[in-house]
């Protein structure tokens, strides 16, 4: 007797499915892009404007 997957269907074809689906929902909504190193590279980027700002006031 082929599984039930519900919505997706049964047998293997629901299975590809449904794994779809929940891989798809466990990496978080949102649009395209990764989301590498994110939080790094804004801290990076403030690092760099106050040292540019530093460097223009004691200029």
């Amino acid at each position: 007797m082929p599984r039930d997957y519900g919505y997706f269907g049964k047998g293997s074809t629901g299975y590809a499915q449904y794994m779809t689906a929940f891989r798809r929902s466990r990496k978080g909504g949102g649009g395209g892009g990764g989301s590498r190193g994110g939080c790094f590279l804004l801290l990076l980027g403030g690092l760099a404007v106050l040292a540019v700002i530093e460097a223009l006031v004691t200029a």
